[in-house]
């Protein structure tokens, strides 16, 4: 019994085969670079936080996990970086982080588009720095503060905002703590609300208490989450603006009310 023989490929074939295989390689390498840069960033933010809070969050009583426990070191902070607006904590979450203005003192730092991008210190990186919309300023004066942070796919800056998504979440994490070099405040979650980026859900002011009143009943209405706190219209709110990957340039809203302790 004969062996069949082996079909050559054509010279055309061989030089296809090649190219495939060039293009293959190209995309693993790239692949890989993009991975290795992704995880050596996420590592860099991960290890800049972790050093703020080992300096400049201090516990008062070592047998305490309570957040009220902690003392902020203010002044540290503020040595560090002028725009540092105060610190925020959503206790049993990742959502442990400094806050700076977006209304930076630096002109080449004004703006919500520098903090996007780089770390409290300044270093660039894609996990950024929580700010405040540079529109609210430098004080908490306007009925609605804005507040962004990235939704990184580690599970780190923003990304445990989005678990408002579901009622159980809720359920075990109604308070919030901001705390600020001028004050103490608690946010109380009201509603969760799915939009995008071109939702236009965000405004600073109102003409009075109806259209106040009306701006939040959009959330309410459509929130992913039924709350036990209500909006008056002396109130004032936080609005925690984050990614989300449910819709093209989606956004996850987190809308929460403003109580100075």
């Amino acid at each position: 019994m004969s062996k069949k023989s082996k079909k050559k490929l054509s010279k055309t074939a061989r030089i296809i085969l090649d190219v495939v295989r060039v293009l293959c390689l190209g995309v693993a390498i790239f692949s890989g670079y993009q991975l290795y840069t992704g995880l050596k960033s996420y590592n860099e933010a991960g290890n800049t936080y972790d050093n703020l809070r080992k300096n400049a969050v201090v516990k008062q009583d070592d047998d305490s996990d309570d957040v009220a426990s902690e003392k902020i070191n203010y002044e540290q902070l503020l040595q560090q970086n002028a725009d540092f607006a105060g610190w925020l904590t959503l206790p049993n979450s990742n959502v442990d982080y400094p806050v700076v203005f977006g209304a930076s003192v630096d002109t080449e730092r004004y703006g919500n588009d520098y903090y996007l991008r780089h770390l409290f210190d300044g270093t660039y990186n894609v996990s950024g720095t929580v700010f405040i919309d540079y529109n609210n300023g430098r004080d908490f004066t306007h009925k609605n503060t804005v507040i962004y942070g990235h939704h990184m796919l580690n599970d780190s800056m923003f990304a445990d905002i989005e678990k408002y998504k579901d009622q159980s979440y809720y359920d075990s994490h109604k308070e919030i703590y901001f705390d600020t070099p001028d004050a103490k405040y608690t946010i109380y979650p009201v509603a969760g609300y799915l939009t995008t980026g071109t939702g236009d859900y965000v405004q600073f002011d109102f003409s009075g208490d109806q259209e106040f009143l009306n701006y939040v009943d959009r959330f309410v209405s459509g929130s992913t989450f039924k709350s036990e706190q209500t909006i008056e219209a002396s109130d004032q709110i936080v609005m925690f603006s984050t990614c989300s990957y449910d819709v093209d340039d989606g956004r996850y809203v987190l809308v929460g009310k403003l109580v100075k302790n």
